[in-house]
């Protein structure tokens, strides 16, 4: 009897092993809809985080991959609608000893910019000196494209 209780034991969990586990389908984590892949294009500024946390409310350094998307983006609410959310974002190329026309990076939704437009996207020193080759002068801006990725969720 013993012996039929073990033997039961080890199908049971070989068979829990060897089953699907079902996992719920990610969601965006603050509520942000979910869109299409749609291609922007607009600007690229850097911005002084200063040590403070942004509108996401979360401190990160200077280094970080940050971005400050626009209120229209982000919406009135708390916290705002695209917090966490990975932007893949590319140097089009334009202003002055800008050595990154092609560069790619992703970067963190953390931050709220109240001046931008909506194709507008305020980076962390971190983004704009890895788009621009290392530079934060060619002058402070230079053209993107940006799309919204799902690598987060």
């Amino acid at each position: 009897m013993y012996l039929n209780s073990i033997i039961a034991s080890a199908i049971l969990a070989t068979t829990a092993l060897a089953s699907p586990v079902s996992q719920p389908i990610a969601e965006p984590a603050t509520g942000a809809p979910l869109e299409k892949r749609v291609t922007h294009y607009g600007i690229a500024t850097f911005y002084e985080q200063n040590g403070a946390a942004g509108s996401c409310g979360q401190v990160h350094a200077e280094s970080d991959y940050i971005i400050a998307l626009s209120p229209s983006w982000q919406g009135s609410g708390y916290p705002p609608a695209y917090c966490g959310r990975k932007i893949q974002i590319t140097n089009d190329g334009g202003g002055q000893s800008n050595n990154g026309k092609g560069k790619v990076v992703t970067a963190t939704v953390a931050d709220t910019c109240p001046g931008c437009d909506s194709n507008h996207l305020d980076l962390s020193h971190g983004a704009f000196q890895a788009l621009t080759g290392g530079n934060l002068d060619p002058p402070g801006q230079f053209n993107i494209e940006w799309f919204v990725s799902f690598i987060n969720l």
